[in-house]
């Protein structure tokens, strides 16, 4: 019986014994020793609830592996990300899907070659294949990603959408969270109004007047919003489909329309692939295309490309089993669902520490694109009434503007002491 290795806290845990045990369990076929594995920490700027580390390995004859790399993911060391986590069960999201849905989904994702995961600690591991090794690139981020490309990850997530379109009771969608239930929605909408002052401090000339009062009126109206959403068609979603989330063919034709690469809902090839499905779930599949398009792509190259895009959308998802879903249906729900974009997008921009000014460029760029198309689509127009009098919508909303209040009174008197201080002190 293969024994299985101990889940590993950091990157000092990951031995060669520890590699061949956990290569072992999860079945590679004629492994040989490894002598010596050589961790790269390839950073978490972008994923901030897992650590990435790249392992090369080496067999005891002294030559490269078979695999001769592979990444390893970890859960973060911030505690404040690990237990936001744990609540919303992101690591068992994304243990079972490598484990359940990878191996059919109509997208190219790592191979799994060992994951493992306690769910009373939510401590995990996964051993995926290193995508580095398929010549595999991942678009500059600031630029956000070009025009081909964009369409070319559309048509793509449009495949595993089609795919399990209306499939909430697909058998191999058991187990995966509804992503626009009312747990999620109260969580996201207490943390959205908590992060808000921060967001319009850092970020305040990214808004127009008109965006700051949609911002703020939309805080309390998330759980309102989610179900409005919800009511709509429902698939399998990855639930973070960004540019840095994604590997395209090195030297590929990025400037190429509709006909550059398969994507159209067909075997998953090798020159695109997806990783980071710690979002995953029931959802809006529309939510990811107007997440990936709004805040991912350029804003003149998404006015340019979104109706094309969304067409070639709603062409694969049609073919591949929605039925009565027009294309008027499909514009609507990319317009609505652009509107719940900008919740991650206020979590990120006021919940992240920015110190590095990379990190912040990236976060500015990305909330800038995203509140252009929010005012290019007329988003606004999808912000729920508020809710009735004392019902459990009306409590919640309360608590959240109170928080919201009490949270920005408190930074206020924050930065007034330390105003103080430093005027005590000079």
């Amino acid at each position: 019986m293969t024994r299985r290795p101990a889940l590993c806290r950091d990157a000092d845990a990951i031995t060669a014994d520890w590699m061949q045990q956990a290569l072992a369990a999860g079945g590679a076929p004629g492994l040989p020793v490894i002598r010596d594995v050589a961790v790269e920490d390839l950073g978490s700027a972008t994923n901030a609830f897992g650590r990435l580390l790249r392992c090369r390995l080496t067999t005891d004859g002294g030559s490269a592996a078979a695999p001769a790399s592979v990444v390893v993911k970890l859960p973060t060391a911030d505690p404040t990300a690990f237990r936001f986590a744990r609540w919303l069960s992101m690591h068992e999201r994304e243990c079972r899907f490598y484990r359940r849905l990878a191996p059919q989904a109509r997208i190219r994702t790592p191979t799994l070659l060992y994951g493992d995961v306690d769910e009373d600690t939510h401590r995990f591991v996964l051993v995926l294949e290193d995508l580095r090794a398929l010549a595999l690139e991942v678009p500059a981020r600031l630029a956000g990603v070009e025009s081909g490309r964009a369409r070319r990850a559309v048509r793509e997530i449009a495949g595993l959408h089609g795919q399990f379109w209306g499939g909430a009771d697909h058998p191999a969608l058991s187990g995966f969270p509804d992503v626009l239930g009312p747990k999620y929605a109260r969580f996201l909408q207490i943390a959205y109004l908590v992060c808000l002052p921060a967001v319009l401090e850092r970020f305040g000339d990214c808004f127009s007047d008109g965006t700051r009062r949609l911002v703020e009126a939309l805080g309390p109206r998330i759980g309102a919003h989610f179900a409005a959403v919800a009511a709509g068609p429902r698939t399998f979603v990855h639930g973070d489909y960004r540019g840095e989330n994604m590997f395209f063919r090195a030297g590929d034709d990025v400037g190429a329309g509709a006909n550059a690469g398969p994507g159209a809902g067909g075997e998953a090839g090798d020159d695109f692939a997806v990783i980071d499905w710690q979002g995953c779930g029931l959802g809006a599949g529309l939510y990811d295309v107007a997440y990936f398009l709004g805040a991912n792509v350029a804003t003149d190259d998404r006015r340019r490309i979104e109706r094309e895009a969304l067409g070639e959308y709603h062409d694969i998802v049609c073919r591949l089993g929605a039925e009565g879903f027009t294309f008027d249906d499909c514009w609507r729900g990319y317009r609505r669902n652009m509107l719940g974009v900008l919740v991650p997008l206020v979590l990120g921009a006021g919940g992240l520490d920015l110190e590095d000014r990379r990190l912040r460029d990236l976060v500015r760029s990305g909330l800038g694109r995203t509140l252009a198309a929010v005012e290019d689509l007329d988003a606004g127009e999808f912000l729920p009434a508020d809710g009735g009098f004392l019902t459990a919508d009306y409590f919640v909303s309360t608590l959240s503007r109170c928080g919201y209040r009490m949270y920005e009174v408190a930074r206020r008197l924050r930065r007034r002491a330390g105003g103080v201080a430093r005027r005590q002190v000079r």
